[in-house]
């Protein structure tokens, strides 16, 4: 845990205000300079992993967990689509079959990337093979296995501590991008709210599936949406509809998943044990 938290530190003093710096820099160095921060972070904690002589497999990396964790996206992301379709013809609201909606707070990300070639692809691949991966084997796979092995068996309540303990931690390194920015306090509370809350539900996701590469997925999907609605234009009951039926087919879709692979998931399951630690 110390070194985890020494490596983090040492990022974040080194990372936020590089990229503040290259921020009018073009969309290319920018673009370096993000999968250079995830290189690093990546590097620390493999070397973290090996001084606790755990391989990565082990944390919910393995080719079957890739294979089951593809289709039970795939199945997520008809299911929402289809949904939202749906939604919006009987609601009358907006289908945008080519968008790819992004949070406001994340807008300036596809304006930062605007211009390069294919930029909506280039922020896909960035969301779901750098930012998703990383940050949920980093987080999720590595830092919640380990609290909860830190803390001893794996009882309910030892695994809701851990799921909270990095939840707090994912939300507060979201926090100093915001204060270099210069972000008013209620600004700076806002960028680690929506990172806080969904670390709440990928820490439940992946203690449900034992599979970082499902988690990365959702993960991905929910910085990029890509599906044919815009929601975010949407209000009242109708919006409040669109996110009950997201989250009945997010649980929906993890439960299944979890029935599934039961028969193989406790073999899989990430290695927790005293010499985790």
């Amino acid at each position: 845990m110390v070194g985890f938290a020494a490596a983090f530190a040492l990022v974040t003093v080194i990372w936020v205000p590089l990229t503040a710096a290259v921020s009018t820099a073009s969309a290319w160095v920018q673009l370096v300079t993000e999968i250079g921060k995830f290189a690093v972070i990546i590097g620390a904690v493999g070397v973290l992993l090996r001084l606790d002589e755990v391989r990565f497999f082990e944390l919910g990396l393995s080719r079957w967990h890739l294979r089951t964790a593809v289709l039970a996206f795939a199945g997520l992301w008809m299911a929402m689509n289809a949904f939202g379709f749906v939604m919006a013809v009987l609601t009358g609201n907006d289908l945008a079959v080519s968008m790819i909606w992004q949070f406001p707070e994340a807008a300036p990300e596809v304006q930062r990337y605007s211009p390069l070639p294919a930029t909506s692809l280039v922020v896909i691949l960035l969301n779901f093979l750098v930012i998703g991966l990383i940050e949920e084997i980093t987080f999720r796979g590595y830092f919640q296995s380990k609290i909860i092995d830190v803390f001893g068996h794996n009882t309910r309540l030892r695994i809701a501590l851990g799921i909270g303990v990095t939840t707090i931690v994912f939300g507060v390194l979201h926090t100093p991008a915001a204060i270099v920015a210069g972000n008013s306090l209620g600004g700076v509370v806002g960028a680690a709210l929506a990172p806080t809350v969904t670390a709440v539900l990928f820490g439940i996701f992946y203690e449900l599936t034992h599979n970082v590469y499902f988690v990365a997925l959702l993960h991905g999907f929910g910085n990029t949406w890509p599906i044919v609605v815009e929601w975010a234009n949407w209000s009242g009951t109708s919006l409040i509809a669109f996110w009950l039926g997201t989250a009945c087919i997010y649980f929906s879709v993890t439960y299944a998943y979890r029935y599934w692979t039961a028969g193989r998931a406790s073999k899989e399951a990430p290695r927790r044990t005293s010499s985790f630690g």
